[in-house]
C-alpha cells in the first residue's frame, strides 16, 4: 500500500463505503476537492484527440497532482432520502437532480509502482446533488494491478 506524506491525516480504514463506489484494497484512496469541472469532464470525454488528449487534473496520495485522460465517465445518481422521507411526499422513489460521477482512466505522465498498474486511476466524484452540477467532493485511486485487502483513505490537502 502507498504510503501518504507528512502533511496528509492518518490512513483511515472504510469498510464498505469505498468498496461499493467501486475501489478495491491494494493501493491508498486520496480525498482532496476536485479541479475540475463537469465542462472539463465533457471536454476530456468528447473533445480529445488521440495525438492531443484533454487530460483533467487528479491529486493523489502523496499529494501529487498527474494529468489523466479520461475513458469512462458514468453518472450515479443517489436516491434523494431526504425528499422522500418528508411525510408529505406521496411520489415514487426519486434522485438527486444532478449526478455523481464514476470516472476512469490513463495517468497522461506514467507514473507507476511497484503494487499498481500505475496508469489507470478510478476517481468517485460527488456532485451538490439537487443544488448545482458542480463537483464538490472527490475520492481518487491508482487502480491496484492485484486488489486485495481492506481499503484504507487519506484526506490530501488543497495546495
Amino acid at each position: 500500500m502507498s504510503e501518504p506524506n507528512s502533511t496528509a491525516e492518518p490512513p483511515q480504514r472504510d469498510h464498505d463505503e469505498l468498496r461499493q463506489l467501486g475501489f478495491e484494497g491494494g493501493t491508498l484512496v486520496a480525498q482532496s476537492k476536485p479541479r475540475f469541472t463537469v465542462d472539463d469532464l465533457k471536454a476530456a470525454l468528447f473533445n480529445t484527440t488521440y495525438g492531443s488528449p484533454k487530460t483533467i487534473p487528479v491529486k493523489l496520495p502523496r499529494g501529487r497532482t498527474v494529468q489523466v485522460v479520461i475513458t469512462k465517465a458514468e453518472p450515479r445518481y443517489a436516491p434523494n432520502a431526504l425528499k422522500m422521507s418528508d411525510e408529505d411526499y406521496k411520489g415514487p422513489p426519486t434522485c438527486y437532480e444532478y449526478p455523481d460521477w464514476y470516472i476512469e482512466g490513463w495517468v497522461a505522465d506514467g507514473i507507476a509502482s511497484f503494487d499498481a498498474q500505475g496508469l489507470r486511476v478510478r476517481m468517485f466524484v460527488y456532485a451538490c446533488g439537487d443544488d448545482s452540477p458542480e463537483l464538490d467532493d472527490m475520492y481518487a485511486q491508482v487502480i491496484p494491478t492485484y486488489p486485495m485487502g481492506e481499503i484504507f483513505y487519506v484526506t490530501v490537502s488543497d495546495d
